[in-house]
Formats: structure tokens, C-alpha cells, sequence
């Protein structure tokens, strides 16, 4: 399978380095260090995933790495790991690389990328999910490789045989896949965990396993699972809020050291994905005449904090 790559950063040097050992891979990036290095030393990963890594840096090389979609062309399956904000920009300047038989694939956390992607492509193209995935960057081009975990994914109106199609190119390249009639289920089952730490975790400095940890930040995020877990039901979803909560908290637990991406947002004063986590919440509680008064809270909170480096 042909497959391009649209921001290649942490999560997305990780997939490559898989993917690239069975299909032909190529790397759209705007940003010229990552495609200049990567085109120098190759992508750089220390596998460092508990139980899976080996301490190692290896190099894999893709195709072609460019900032230049037509020197690449038409893929069969374009993956696509960039902030959402920038959604809708990336996939039209990579519009070269895409045709009607083109998959669009985004594995990125929160709620609301399919509806930036939908913007520019046919639905019945698009591929939504999530990944258990972790990764850190290091430099332009070179990442660490933190946590290993399956990818999910699914489509509210992509045919189904595509999907399969794609997570079978996803298997035979030793990821483990699987595909979800109702993927929102497994968006938001993941999506619950990130309302739960990743807000709180950006306004205290804390790593995740505080939240599990402190009597506090524990009672909190009890309120604030059980309002995504209602908004999500309202949705279309099929949670059960006990469940959900409890997986919030052993995933602070199994994660208890590990800095959330939007701790290190805010640590490098870069915009955060509030708005797609807790926001998400808020906006489907608006819709749904759901009040959703404890991720308002946090929404606000953090946007305020990043207002402070951003300057708006």
C-alpha cells in the first residue's frame, strides 16, 4: 500500500516506522527541519516502549520525505497527525496526494477532527480512531517511543471493507488494529481518561498519576467523567459511566509518572487541545441541553492560563 504521512511529529514518527517496513511510505511536513533531517539521518526512534522497546535508536528511511505534496502524488491512505486547529489547512494543501480513492485516516486525540477533516474530503473517505500510542520528541526528525498499544478505528460512513482494508495494511505491519462498528465508543472510552487528567494535569504541573493519587483531584474527576459520559450517550454512544470512571483512574495509575501532552503544552507555551477534550464536552452538552458545569470550569481555566503566553 502506498500510504503518506501529513505532520510527522512524535506519534506519527512511530507509525512510520512500522508502516515503512511493508509499504511504500512517504512524509509530508511543512515544517523543513524534520524533512531535512529526516532525509539526512532517516527517522530517528529510541524504542523505548515498556516491554517492547529495547533501548535502541534505529533509523527508518520512508520513500520520499518532501515539504512538497506533488513530488508526491496520489496515496492509497493518507494519515494525517497534526493539531487540530490546523485540521482542515493540512488536508487541503495535501489535496495533491488524495483522489477519490484515497483513505483519510486521523488517529489524533479528541472529538471533533472528523467534522475539520469532512471540510475538505467526502466523508465515505474519511477513517477516525485513536491510538495507545506514546511518544516523545527529542529533535526535528527524531522521537522517543514510550508506550505501545493498539489502534482503533472506524468511520460513521466509510464502507466497510475499506476500513478492514486499512487495518489489515496496519496488522501485517505488526500494529496491533482493531476496527469498531461504533468507533465513537471507542473514541470517547479514551476520550474520558484525557477529560479526566490532561486539564487538571496542565493547570497543576502534576504528572497523571495524581489524579488518581489525591483525594481532591480524585472527587473531580468523578464530576467530570460522568458529564462526558452523558454528553457521549447523548451522542450516540453506549457507555457505562463506572466503567468509564474506573478506566480514568487506572489509566492515571498505569501512567503514573508520565507527563500529559498538554502539561508539556503548556510547559513549552504552546496552544493546548482544550478545546477538543474538555471543550468537546461543553459543546456537546450545549447541544444536547446537557449543563456540563465542571468541564466548563476546566475549559476556561486552561484557555486563561494559555492566554497568559499566547496573548489572546
Amino acid at each position: 500500500m502506498r500510504i503518506g504521512f501529513v505532520g510527522c511529529g512524535a506519534i506519527g514518527s512511530c507509525y512510520a516506522s512500522y508502516l515503512v517496513q511493508k509499504h511504500e511510505v512517504c512524509v509530508l511536513d511543512t515544517f523543513e527541519p524534520v524533512i531535512e533531517n529526516i532525509n539526512k539521518h532517516g527517522i530517528l526512534i529510541d524504542r523505548c516502549a515498556p516491554g517492547y522497546g529495547d533501548g535502541e535508536t534505529i533509523s527508518v528511511r520512508p520513500a520520499i520525505a518532501t515539504t512538497d505534496p506533488k513530488e508526491i502524488g496520489v496515496v492509497d491512505l493518507l494519515i494525517v497527525f497534526v493539531h487540530y486547529k490546523f485540521l482542515e489547512a493540512a488536508v487541503r494543501n495535501a489535496l495533491p496526494m488524495i483522489d477519490e480513492h484515497t483513505m483519510i485516516l486521523c488517529l489524533q486525540n479528541g472529538y471533533g477532527n472528523y467534522d475539520e477533516i469532512a471540510k475538505v474530503v467526502p466523508e465515505e473517505q474519511i477513517i477516525i480512531g485513536n491510538t495507545a500510542f506514546g511518544a516523545t520528541p527529542i529533535e526535528p526528525g527524531h522521537v522517543r517511543h514510550t508506550g505501545y498499544g493498539s489502534t482503533n478505528m472506524g468511520s460513521p460512513k466509510a464502507p466497510m471493507a475499506k476500513i478492514e482494508e486499512v487495518a489489515e495494511a496496519f496488522r501485517i505491519a505488526g500494529l496491533e488494529t482493531d476496527v469498531h462498528e461504533n468507533v465513537l465508543n471507542a473514541i470517547w472510552h479514551k476520550l474520558s481518561a484525557n477529560v479526566a487528567i490532561n486539564g487538571v494535569s496542565a493547570l497543576l504541573g502534576t504528572p497523571n498519576g495524581f489524579i488518581s493519587k489525591n483525594k481532591y483531584a480524585n472527587e473531580l474527576t468523578k464530576r467530570l467523567v460522568k458529564e462526558a459520559i452523558a454528553v457521549a450517550n447523548a451522542d450516540g454512544c453506549t457507555l457505562n459511566y463506572e466503567e468509564e470512571l474506573e478506566h480514568a483512574y487506572e489509566v492515571s495509575r498505569a501512567t503514573d509518572e508520565t507527563i500529559s501532552s498538554m502539561v508539556q503544552a503548556v510547559t513549552h507555551q504552546r496552544e493546548t487541545e482544550i478545546m477538543i477534550i474538555n471543550g468537546a464536552v461543553v459543546k456537546l452538552g450545549q447541544k444536547h441541553g446537557i449543563p456540563t458545569p465542571c468541564n466548563e470550569m476546566i475549559l476556561y481555566l486552561v484557555l486563561a492560563k494559555q492566554s497568559l503566553y499566547l496573548g489572546r
